[in-house]
């Protein structure tokens, strides 16, 4: 995975949405919607924050659960976070392209 700048915006969004809050005690999905609510506001029922059924939660969950994140600094985490959601989102417009390309013969 490559890692986006430090100064990206959104790690700097997300940075400014976790440290308020002792984040290494929430669980991997409450950090995860912590971040997209940060990366990509929408708003749902007059608060801030992500869908549940948004697929990007379990993409961010999964990560964490396979890497020792509450050792990170906040600006580390966030940097990490954006760069799985860029590494998932090329991976499924990947994806698009070659399920949608002609085939030969088709």
């Amino acid at each position: 995975m490559r890692l986006v700048a430090p100064d990206d915006t959104r790690v700097v969004a997300v940075t400014e949405a976790l440290a308020p809050y002792t984040w290494r005690t929430l669980t991997p999905e409450a950090v995860s919607r912590r971040a997209l609510a940060a990366v990509d506001p929408h708003r749902f029922d007059g608060a801030e924050g992500v869908a549940r059924q948004d697929e990007r939660i379990a993409v961010l969950s999964d990560f964490l659960a396979g890497w020792p994140w509450r050792s990170l600094t906040t600006a580390g985490l966030s940097r990490r976070l954006v760069s799985v959601l860029d590494a998932w989102r090329q991976e499924s417009q990947w994806l698009e392209i070659q399920l949608y390309w002609p085939r030969d013969g088709v």
